[in-house]
């Protein structure tokens, strides 16, 4: 009876110990993975402030895009020699095509 009640004790005794290293190795598991959940948020931090600034900036250009639409009409509403308006609607149309380029570029990003 002595021998098998220490037998069962020290069988005990392991598995406290067994579980003890388990709980240990859980917290330490615990601590990483709330380490990287902080991380994530700066990271989320950091990527909608790069979000806020990049919607500033298309709004800005969205802007610019439409008063080239104006430049367009000034462009074919002009009197001059039709050498000088040609060359200045496709300088216009180049500026309207790297802009429609830089909105599209901004939209991916």
């Amino acid at each position: 009876m002595k021998q098998e009640l220490k037998t069962q004790y020290l069988t005990l005794k392991l598995k406290i110990s067994q579980m003890v290293l388990r709980l240990q190795e859980n917290q330490g598991t615990i601590k990483e993975l709330e380490r990287e959940v902080g991380r994530l948020k700066t990271l989320l931090e950091e990527k909608n402030k790069e979000l806020n600034l990049s919607s500033q900036a298309t709004k800005e250009l969205e802007k610019n895009f439409k008063k080239s639409d104006k430049f367009g009409k000034i462009v074919v509403n002009t009197n001059n020699t039709a050498v000088p308006t040609a060359e200045l609607k496709k300088t216009l149309d180049k500026y309207i095509v790297e802009i429609d380029h830089c909105i599209e570029q901004l939209r991916k990003t």
